[in-house]
């Protein structure tokens, strides 16, 4: 019986004897007077089925078999698709490791045809194509950074057939996902693999829109696997060590060569989040821009900014370690002022819920010290809002308790410590306002009193473990510098470096009854200033 394909083809041009293409390695010869591969499979009172159809397998499977061969089984296989059923699997799943992708474009179109033929008639089959079709974004061009047009070109048409089938298949695209993020490869293989692999989970997120939000989820969540991974100090340890081979290398031949590299990460971890990082930021930008213009289409920015603030609050957030992976936050704040004070209006309202756990208040509001002090495209006037609101909370915190147990004002602290932060990179700006010296005595000097005594209360009555285990975090700054060489260029420009004044250039003698003193080896490269060797003396 033969059944209507569901998607038809014409079939033009004759095809070559299927005789002259049989292995040597193969028993059976398929007789020439045989229209039908079925037919010869399973005729009728012959013993040898399972030999014949063994003998079909082998010359699927030999790379010598020629594709008009290939091509006519396929054709009569769509035509008669009931045919791929329990008994067949064998050759079912032979079909499915063909190398089909790389094949002429009528053969690929009667491939696709065979598949979604495949996958309609037989849904058990369909867990197993969706894998076979992921198993391609692994291996293709798995040895090379950047793929060939022709390797970029498979990948494109095992996209049309996931497109194609999540389209005939609804149900599909919830399997699909699952099956690309159970696929993902382990964290510590080839950085061009699981670039690779990104990039397509990338390509998958245009054609399923809906499904956008749980692969990017899956990308971040493997980006940060890899980012805790990437100490700051094992980063720096690792291009020291380079640094000092290179010198200790006078060939000129082989500087040549290591010249080459110097954009590469020394450690291979760092390299793949570099790389991974860079592929990430050309999504974003690719996304949030119009054609390649610096026309920002603002929907679709909106829309990407939510996706990730929901990935930032359930994943990043709570994550302690990253040292990177933030950065997509900053970097998708400065397309627009809105999303930056959206981002700064979402962190202060999680630092105010008592409902929030207190570490995630305490990392909220570091990030709100970090964002403020680092990003350039955050005005002076933001930054006195952002200022006025914290303090006020802080006078308002003040007044409304007594106990001076460290334990329990973790968040109080950690906002302290926050004013603080900013105010040390933001203070020349500060002043230099109208009334910034009245400003600056008005609104912070009260903190700066109240949180050193009670600093000094808790070093005398409490003791480092009971800190650590309870509800206070040690202070740190999310935006801390940028080592990844290739994908830092995404925030240079909007990047503030602490710039290290002179004591004579920056001074608060003016303001009355109260100094700073500031140790001026705090504001290191990598270290945030004000808080490894600060000492704050304040007199009444």
């Amino acid at each position: 019986m033969v059944l209507v394909p569901i998607l038809k083809t014409s079939m033009s041009g004759s095809l070559k004897d299927v005789s002259s293409t049989s292995s040597p390695r193969v028993k059976f010869d398929l007789p020439i007077d045989k229209e039908s591969i079925i037919q010869y499979i399973q005729e009728e009172g012959d013993t040898s089925y399972g030999a014949r159809l063994n003998s079909v397998l082998k010359i699927l499977m030999d790379k010598d078999t020629e594709d008009s061969v290939l091509l006519r089984w396929i054709t009569e296989l769509k035509d008669n698709i009931l045919f791929l059923d329990k008994r067949n699997e064998s050759l079912t799943f032979t079909l499915l490791k063909m190398e089909w992708y790389n094949k002429n474009e009528r053969f690929i179109k009667a491939y696709q045809e065979l598949i979604l033929n495949l996958v309609t008639a037989h849904s058990s089959y369909l867990k197993h194509v969706l894998y076979f079709i992921i198993s391609i974004f692994v291996k293709v061009s798995a040895d090379k950074e950047v793929p060939t047009p022709e390797e970029r070109k498979i990948w494109r048409h095992a996209h049309e057939l996931a497109k194609h089938i999540t389209e005939l298949i609804p149900l599909s695209q919830h399997i699909f996902c699952v099956a690309l993020v159970e696929k993902f490869p382990y964290i510590r293989n080839a950085a061009c693999v699981i670039l690779h692999y990104v990039e397509n989970l990338l390509i998958v997120c245009t054609y399923l829109p809906s499904k956008r939000p749980l692969i990017l989820e899956c990308v971040i969540e493997k980006f940060i696997q890899i980012d805790v991974n990437c100490s700051k100090t094992t980063i720096e340890m690792y291009e020291m060590q380079r640094e000092e081979e290179e010198s200790l290398n006078q060939d000129l031949e082989m500087e040549s060569t290591i010249e080459k590299k110097t954009d590469q990460m020394a450690f291979p971890l760092a390299h793949s989040l570099d790389i991974l990082m860079n592929c990430l930021f050309t999504y974003i930008k690719e996304t949030c821009f119009y054609n390649d213009s610096e026309e920002l289409d603002w929907e679709a920015t909106k829309k990407l900014y939510k996706e990730f603030l929901t990935i930032f609050d359930k994943i990043i957030l709570p994550t302690q370690g990253s040292c990177h992976v933030q950065y997509i936050l900053f970097y998708i704040c400065g397309l627009k002022q809105d999303l930056c004070i959206g981002f700064l209006d979402y962190l202060w309202k999680k630092v105010q819920n008592p409902n929030v756990a207190p570490v995630l208040r305490q990392i909220a509001a570091f990030y709100i010290g970090s964002l403020l002090s680092r990003a350039k495209y955050i005005s002076i006037s933001t930054v006195t809002e952002c200022l006025d609101l914290m303090c006020n909370w802080i006078h308002r915190y003040i007044d409304a308790h007594t106990s001076r147990d460290l334990m329990v004002h973790g968040t109080f602290h950690s906002v302290c410590q926050t004013v603080f932060y900013v105010f040390a990179f933001r203070n020349k700006e500060l002043l230099e306002m109208n009334d910034g010296h009245k400003y600056y005595k008005s609104n912070l000097m009260k903190g700066f009193t109240v949180n050193n005594r009670n600093l000094l209360y808790a070093g005398f009555h409490s003791n480092t473990e009971e800190v650590s285990a309870g509800a206070m975090i040690p202070t740190f700054f999310p935006f801390d510098p940028y080592l990844l060489k290739r994908s830092k260029h995404w925030i240079e420009s909007q990047y503030r470096i602490y710039n290290h004044a002179s004591k004579d250039e920056e001074t608060v003698d003016h303001i009355e009854d109260e100094e700073m003193c500031v140790d001026d080896d705090m504001f290191s490269y990598s270290m945030s200033p004000g808080f490894k060797k600060s000492c704050i003396k304040v007199y009444r």
